[in-house]
């Protein structure tokens, strides 16, 4: 049996948002048994569940729609599900989480390296898929299965055949913190070139830089350094899965499979998980 965890010691850390570009702090505390993730917000606060989260095109969100809230909280709550951690308490009084350099891994080393883990003493909860549940629409197709396994496994797809240095990727794995800090936290966050040149002119994406993501256009990779791995899209595509998933507030046991969605997708599918309680149950 695995037992739930927290931070061993209270952690900050800053740097600069992806969309607004200014600079953004962050405050992670250690937590009760139980207690779940939660975002304070300028002081209120924001359990991580469906109740308070949304997903948006291109990033997800915390808080309210129309009013407090805290934006691109993907890359933070993949490395925390990623490392295991069931209880946290995230302050801040800003608007976006640090983009740093497009993955989590730099938010898993601050953790691990300053924060440390206190294992509790209470049983870690897990939400058990019991039936096959789909979410598709015009831009991607989404679903989450039983398996035989008693994990989480991802199975993503990517589909960009008229860039040619994405292209269509495929990778399937299991989470596990070997999987999650040895290969899926170093897989960057990536755009067109193009894209973010025309989100610049319209004040927007300000934060995006090859410090941040890697860009590319129609033929190459722009970064100098190129890519940290074969399959970096993808890969980057199952750390925003590992993120949009734990707004369940527990692991999952099941199979998930995703063809070109998205964060939108990912939100519209484990909402349909939650509408039936047949579709699943909460083991230990």
């Amino acid at each position: 049996m695995q037992n739930q965890k927290t931070i061993k010691n209270k952690i900050s850390f800053s740097g600069i948002g992806q969309h607004k570009g200014t600079l953004n702090s962050i405050e992670l505390c250690p937590a009760d048994v139980d207690t779940g993730i939660i975002f304070e917000i300028k002081g209120k606060k924001y359990k991580l569940n469906l109740d308070n989260v949304f997903g948006e095109t291109g990033y997800t969100c915390i808080g309210e729609k129309d009013g407090v809230n805290v934006k691109t909280i993907e890359h933070l709550i993949s490395s925390i599900h990623g490392l295991g951690i069931d209880n946290l308490i995230i302050k801040t009084d800003d608007e976006e989480i640090p983009i740093q350099d497009g993955s989590s891994e730099p938010l898993l080393k601050e953790i691990e390296e300053k924060a440390g883990f206190l294992e509790q003493n209470a049983p870690k909860k897990f939400i058990k898929i019991l039936k096959k549940v789909e979410f598709s629409d015009e831009n991607g197709k989404v679903s989450i299965e039983p398996n035989i396994k008693n994990i989480l496994t991802l199975d993503v797809m990517i589909d960009y055949k008229s860039i040619k240095p994405i292209g269509i990727e495929h990778e399937v794995i299991d989470l596990n913190t070997e999987n999650y800090k040895n290969i899926i936290c170093k897989a960057r966050t990536f755009a067109r070139m193009s894209d973010v040149e025309y989100l610049h002119s319209k004040g927007l994406c300000l934060g995006a830089t090859l410090n941040s993501g890697i860009a590319v256009d129609e033929n190459n990779i722009l970064n100098p350094e190129g890519l940290r791995m074969e399959n970096e899209f993808v890969f980057h595509k199952i750390l925003d899965a590992v993120g949009d998933l734990y707004v369940l507030g527990h692991s999952i046991i099941g199979l998930y499979k995703n063809f070109k969605g998205g964060h939108y997708h990912n939100n519209q599918l484990i909402r349909k998980v939650m509408s039936n309680p047949d579709n699943y149950e909460i083991v230990e």
